[in-house]
């Protein structure tokens, strides 16, 4: 091998590494990928550029793109452009803190161990849960885990009920989960008010439904009653999981412990965390303490040391790495160590008051915008019988993908268009109203609606 071991291979190299692997050119070593499934053309990636030419052409694209920093959005669907004090920053992005390892030997990592307990300590206490776990990669894949859960406890039972009115992409993900567990997934409509119809739920519920999952706000925003379908669950002896991807709501609704949730899954982003164009997210799991032997993730616990002093340390793995494969409940490897910390130094400055008030500003600023948008004439409130939170639905008299093209080209991101979801779903704007959002801020979507709606 070459001395130079920063320096590119060269073809002498080339020639000792597949003589190495009893090769003799790159093609006998995809010999196990089947001719159908391999690209038989160049990427359309042209050449390779040099550093330097790379940074001019970012140079190029930077300067010819409109100005982020003034731009405003309104994007919601799971993921919400809340506040985030410059302090969270300042301590999170700290070098000691930088890594996604498990904390294996608990003797050097006490600091990172410490926080994912009181991570799991906040968590449980918004939620109104006796646990939680530390955690998972994101609120979709919480959601699926809570699925593969319901059925290690409910054995016997081979149907999940989920509403239509919790995330798409978490129901696809959900279905990607179970797609070769012979587990049937059946997804509940919702009424003409936006939400999970309770006539079809009870239709459904039988003694084979392991679990039923709702989402609450939901996807469209609709608040849920959530103890109705959790009391309806219980009846049939089904478990009742509650998915929230807009956690700050938990501050003035009624959280999954209320009312009687055996499992309570959800999204971390709104705890402080960018929303940088999609992840890495934080994953939010909590349950009952009698089935803390299901929970899949990691788990860490407060004991004392040798010498009598409080210590932190994992415990009740659940990896396969851990143990036995086939009593494995997790096989989840990278940890959210970083997004887990960054949530609860977040968590740790905004305090109880704070959240509070954060939530209800939310709601003020999302009932202003709702009445100065539909008085104009140019759309009307989607679900006017149901309450909301910090989302709604607007139903335009244009088509949605045309409206946010002539917004952006105003520097304003105005919704997320519905048809991205339901093709059928032509006029339906999705959008989101945070503590971040000014009246002046409001007024000026609503000129961008007056104008061109």
């Amino acid at each position: 091998m070459s001395a130079h071991r920063l320096l590119p291979t060269t073809e002498q190299n080339k020639k000792e590494i597949l003589a190495a692997c009893g090769a003799n050119n790159i093609e006998d070593l995809l010999i196990g990928i089947p001719e159908e499934v391999r690209l038989k053309k160049h990427l359309s990636i042209g050449d390779g550029l040099s550093e330097i030419e790379i940074k001019r052409k970012i140079a190029n694209i930077i300067k010819n793109s409109r100005n982020k920093k003034s731009a405003l959005s309104f994007l919601g669907a799971g993921v919400y452009d809340h506040f985030c004090p410059a302090a969270v920053n300042q301590l999170t992005l700290r070098g000691e803190f930088l890594t996604s390892y498990t904390p294996y030997q608990p003797e050097f990592s006490q600091g990172t161990l410490q926080s994912l307990f009181e991570f799991q300590s906040m968590i449980a206490e918004i939620f109104s849960m006796e646990i939680s776990n530390a955690s998972h990669y994101d609120g979709s894949t919480s959601m699926a885990e809570s699925a593969l859960m319901a059925m290690r406890i409910k054995t016997n039972r081979k149907r999940i009920l989920v509403s239509s009115g919790v995330h798409p992409e978490y129901i696809e993900v959900l279905k990607t989960y179970l797609t070769n567990l012979g587990i049937e997934v059946t997804v509940i409509p919702r009424t003409d008010d936006g939400k999970t119809s309770l006539t079809a739920t009870k239709s459904l519920l039988s003694e084979d439904v392991a679990l039923l999952i709702v989402q609450s706000p939901n996807f469209f925003g609709c608040i849920e009653d959530m103890q109705e379908f959790s009391h309806l669950a219980h009846s049939k002896g089904t478990l009742f999981s509650a998915n929230v991807t807009e956690p700050l709501s938990l501050a003035l609704l009624q959280t999954p412990g209320e009312y009687e949730a055996d499992i309570a899954t959800g999204e971390g982003q709104s705890f402080g965390l960018p929303q940088s164009f999609g992840g890495p997210y934080l994953g939010l799991f909590t349950t009952r303490l009698e089935n803390v032997r299901q929970m899949p993730g990691r788990l860490c616990g407060e004991t004392i040391d040798a010498k009598g002093k409080r210590s932190y340390t994992l415990t009740l793995s659940t990896r396969e790495q851990h143990i036995r494969r086939e009593k494995a409940t997790s096989n989840i490897c990278t940890n959210q160590n970083l997004c887990a910390l960054w949530s609860t130094i977040w968590l740790s400055l905004v305090g109880k008051n704070g959240f509070v008030e954060l939530a209800e500003q939310n709601i003020a600023k999302t009932e202003y915008a709702k009445s100065e948008l539909t008085k104009l004439g140019k759309a009307k409130l989607r679900y006017q019988k149901s309450q909301s939170f910090n989302e709604f639905v607007l139903d335009l008299n244009i088509s949605s993908q045309e409206f946010i093209k002539k917004c952006i080209e105003n520097n304003v991101a105005p919704g997320v268009s519905l048809q991205r979801f339901f093709s059928e779903d032509k006029n339906g704007l999705l959008i989101a109203i945070t503590e971040k959002k000014s009246r002046e801020d409001i007024d000026i979507l609503c000129d961008l609606l007056k104008r061109f709606g």
